[in-house]
């Protein structure tokens, strides 16, 4: 069990609806920390991939809020994803139970980049 209070916001909508398997996982794993709050939400990103349909490349994306017990931030939000397997889903939720919210900690392609999306959308968009 990890003391390291944190927020944790799961985009179901649009893209992010193909689970895999993710949303159990967290459950677990927000439930094994002591401070932990998981919130189902819409769309976290405004971001192009999220205007399209699901494609090979989707999967929920997630933002972890690490803070203090009163639940005020204490660093920057994390940005996770997209969530593409069930081995991806027991990686985020291990770094989650690990309570060392760093995203270094991370797979890198876990590592959510603004750029990795831009290129997705380009490419599914010259594709179609």
């Amino acid at each position: 069990m990890t003391d390291q209070p944190f927020h944790l916001a799961l985009c179901r909508t649009g893209p992010c609806a193909a689970e895999h398997g993710l949303l159990g996982r967290l459950r677990v794993a927000v439930g094994r920390s002591r401070y932990g709050v998981l919130i189902s939400t819409g769309c976290l990103l405004a971001a192009p991939r999220c205007r399209q349909e699901a494609g090979p490349d989707s999967g929920p994306v997630l933002v972890v809020q690490p803070s203090d017990r009163d639940g005020r931030a204490q660093v920057p939000a994390i940005i996770v994803g997209p969530v593409l397997t069930a081995r991806d889903a027991e990686s985020v939720a291990a770094w989650l139970e690990e309570g060392i919210l760093d995203p270094g900690r991370l797979d890198a392609h876990l590592r959510y980049a603004a750029e990795r999306a831009a290129q997705s959308h380009v490419f599914r968009r010259s594709t179609q």
